[in-house]
């Protein structure tokens, strides 16, 4: 397993961004202008015997805004055969009532070996209060709507965030952790409701919940994002990560922050076990209305601590300016949780944007940080990767006017580095939700991410989309800075072909601009690193590997900056000498030289960067 997140604490040397967007293996169109469809999507356990895992899809705004749900066929995702859609549910519910607007796979609730779901519907009105909010419990076997779970506040908005934080009182039923979001004077709520009790008839939440904790004062939104079923002190007991967009404090108006609950039970004096939510770890923003929390998720260690990170998205952060351009961080669980900081693994910044010439160009308001998603292992090195969504992330268009598409990025668990980004098409909006890894569908033996954009207009205005890809081919790229040596050359390397486990062609990596007739090697290891070293910057972490003693050739006589490197890494792969060079492993690299004149009588180039394709 390849780690180093020393090299990239805090903030994150990401990779140039010219890379072309990864194998698209199927895009589905939501069913109707205005449905929204992808606001949510969860991967869920194959649903018709084919060996493939499915993908549940939410669509909100479906028929006045009633909603639906909508279970995509994997097969067909894979390979475009078959039927698109296996099942789908429109329940005959009230205008605004948004059934589908948060999801969640609750496991076997009805005790027939299927998995069961829940279906947030926080647009629900119950009699004269207005968006309450309800959960709906969906027979995995039957598709039947088995339940209506209702609160009576008005809009609250209960059924805005759903998650599962695994059996907490040990009946054999999942628990589920649902938010109330809304505006509701005078406090926002999360609820954790018990899964044996899902799917009994209509009822308020109260005859349901285990326990619930409120976030005293207006308009925190706590509870916007919710994720759970992991331990990360060891005590026995499940926490869950709260995001709280709307929080003021301390960064100023909107900073948001995200906090960290544990449940627990105690029992009383007559032997009933009481059951309770407190507040264990908090993660403050310091940016006045960047929106912290808005979405968060965890599912996997980042650092190799042995404890679950977090990730959280902050889409309306600025970036030296009044534009919403969006961060990420990845917060190390432990250090949350024993409010130890530094707390940030990684920091995920969108970069720089280019503002408006005049009134007629939008506002660079990416949003990147909209939805976050910690994804299976994607390239094999058994770390899970980190998908963040900009929603807003648009292009001039092909003729006239702007291109909406919304982006995704794919940044390693392992090293932090970009490994790649996909776009969507004109007005798709890409990256409001991110389903993530839904298994390997090709057979190429790396598993395959899907991502959403709800308010696409592909299939008309607003009607959403889903989009599948394969991770391969990744495409290599450079970053660092070379040393200027000493006659003013700043070397530097380029590539030509794609590094493969398996194809006979070249991968050439080449160090060009040295010194000619100098003798120079290519080194190189599995992390990036941007450490002073010998007058210039060592781009590649310790410990590193080196290949052997190359002469720079060039001009036979003088000095000039004719000499030139060539590596075909490929060879280096197929030769079996290093065994790390599997299929999925990153690989940065460095070439060095010798340079007389210099004072530390060395040269180096920047660095290449990229993932061996299988």
């Amino acid at each position: 397993m390849l780690r180093s997140p020393s090299a990239c604490l805090v903030a994150i040397c990401v990779l140039a961004e010219a890379v072309p967007a990864q194998t698209l293996l199927r895009s589905v169109n939501g069913p109707a202008a205005s449905a929204q469809f992808g606001k949510a999507c969860i991967t869920v356990p194959d649903q018709n015997g084919d060996n493939y895992k499915d993908l549940l899809v939410g669509a909100p705004g479906f028929n006045q805004g009633r909603g639906a749900i909508h279970c995509i066929s994997g097969a067909f995702l894979a390979t475009g055969a078959g039927a698109q859609t296996l099942w789908s549910i429109a329940p005959p519910v009230a205008a605004g009532d948004n059934f589908g607007f948060a999801l969640a796979d609750v496991g076997d609730v009805t005790g027939d070996n299927v998995h069961d779901f829940l279906v947030g519907q926080p647009g629900y009105d119950f009699g004269t209060s207005q968006n309450s909010g309800a959960v709906r419990l969906v027979d995995g076997n039957s598709r039947a709507v088995l339940s209506l779970i209702h609160d009576d506040t008005p809009a609250i908005a209960f059924g805005s965030s759903i998650a599962t934080c695994g059996d907490v009182d040990f009946d054999g039923r999942r628990e589920a952790v649902v938010g109330a979001p809304g505006p509701a004077q005078p406090f926002t709520q999360i609820f954790v409701l018990r899964g044996a009790w899902l799917q009994y008839s209509q009822q308020n939440n109260a005859a349901v919940m285990l326990t619930n904790t409120a976030m005293l004062g207006t308009g925190h939104a706590f509870g916007a994002s919710l994720a759970s079923g992991f331990d990360l002190d060891g005590d026995g007991r499940l926490e869950i990560a709260v995001g709280m967009p709307g929080s003021d404090s301390p960064g100023g108006t909107d900073s948001g922050q995200c906090r960290v609950l544990e449940i627990r039970g105690t029992v009383d004096s007559q032997g009933f076990t009481i059951w309770v939510l407190d507040v264990v770890g908090i993660y403050p923003s310091s940016v006045a209305g960047e929106r912290l929390g808005q979405a968060v998720d965890a599912s996997h260690d980042y650092d190799g601590d042995g404890v679950v990170d977090i990730v959280a998205g902050a889409p309306n952060a600025p970036n030296g300016s009044a534009f919403e351009v969006g961060r990420a961080v990845v917060l190390s669980g432990a250090r949350v949780m024993a409010q130890t900081p530094p707390y940030e693994i990684y920091t995920f910044a969108y970069g720089s944007v280019t503002p408006p010439v005049n009134h007629t160009d939008p506002a660079p308001n990416m949003h990147f940080g909209a939805a976050v998603r910690a994804c299976d292992d994607l390239n094999g090195d058994g770390v899970g990767e980190i998908l963040v969504g900009a929603p807003g992330y648009f292009t001039p268009g092909l003729f006239t006017g702007w291109s909406f598409r919304g982006r995704v990025r794919i940044y390693s668990g392992s090293s932090g580095a970009l490994l790649t980004s996909v776009a969507g098409g004109s007005t798709d909006r890409l990256g409001d939700a991110l389903a993530g890894s839904i298994g390997d569908l090709d057979g190429d033996g790396f598993p395959e991410f899907a991502v959403a954009g709800s308010l696409s207009d592909a299939g008309g205005t607003d009607s959403g989309l889903i989009k599948c890809y394969r991770l391969f081919p990744l495409q290599p790229s450079t970053y660092c800075v070379g040393k200027v040596n000493s006659l003013g050359c700043t070397p530097f390397v380029s590539f030509s072909g794609l590094p493969s486990a398996t194809s006979g062609q070249p991968f050439a990596i080449n160090g060009n601009d040295f010194l000619n007739q100098k003798i120079g090697l290519l080194f190189y290891s599995h992390s990036t690193a941007a450490a002073p070293f010998q007058g210039g910057t060592k781009c590649v972490a310790s410990p590193s590997v080196r290949t052997s003693v190359q002469a720079s050739g060039g001009a036979t006589s003088g000095s000039s900056c004719s000499g030139a490197y060539f590596f075909d890494f490929n060879l280096r792969i197929a030769s079996g000498v290093d065994a790390s060079l599997s299929a999925g492993a990153e690989v940065c690299a460095q070439y060095w030289s010798r340079d007389p004149a210099s004072p530390s009588t060395t040269s180096l180039s920047n660095a290449v960067q990229f993932v061996i394709n299988p």
